[in-house]
């Protein structure tokens, strides 16, 4: 029979990671998960969460304040503590020793929090990445015509090639019509 799940969870995790962060880090404000920790210093948030279906723990660092968009900034940790004795990670974090583990976690929340973050990615143009891969392919086209003449001149067997090239120059069109599609032409074909 699983036992009963406590709403100190939070809390009683929230002291022991203040107590490894220091008084860089603002706690969160309500006792509620994710909990989010805030460094001003540093313009990031730390923010803790069970992860329920694999009885780990999910650190995510963030720039303070991150939204969706900033998705591609974040750094992720995982920590799995020891769930002999307990129903789950939430009976741990209830009823476990937190502070048996603290060495751990802390090893594992300096490695995160020193590592910089990612730079932004700025959106690629469609069109532009399309028509880079439109030339790459031109580009591979030309050198398996080249090999497939040569091997025309030399008596050599060709039908391999010619399977290859069929397929490049199929490719090649597909990626053609995209570019077309994208510099607003309408396709004749159609």
């Amino acid at each position: 029979m699983p036992r009963t799940i406590t709403t100190t969870a939070p809390d009683r995790l929230t002291a022991v990671l203040a107590d490894v962060l220091g008084t860089d880090w603002t706690l969160p404000t309500v006792p509620e998960w994710p909990a989010v920790f805030t460094s001003d210093a540093a313009d990031r948030d730390l923010t803790c969460y069970p992860d329920w279906k694999n009885g780990r723990l999910i650190f995510e660092l963030s720039p303070a304040g991150a939204t969706s968009n900033d998705f591609d900034r974040r750094r992720f940790a995982k920590y799995s503590p020891d769930l002999t004795g307990y129903d789950t990670i939430h009976d741990w974090l209830a009823r476990g020793d937190l502070t048996a583990v603290t060495d751990a976690r802390a090893v594992i929340l300096e490695r995160l929090v020193e590592q910089p973050l990612p730079e932004r990615v700025p959106l690629a143009d469609p069109l532009q990445t399309e028509r880079e891969h439109l030339a790459d392919q031109a580009k591979e086209l030309a050198a398996h015509a080249s090999h497939f003449a040569a091997g025309l001149i030399w008596s050599q067997p060709v039908a391999d090639d010619a399977q290859r090239l069929a397929t490049l120059a199929r490719d090649l069109a597909h990626t053609a019509t995209r570019v077309d599609e994208l510099r607003g032409y309408k396709n004749p074909r159609r």
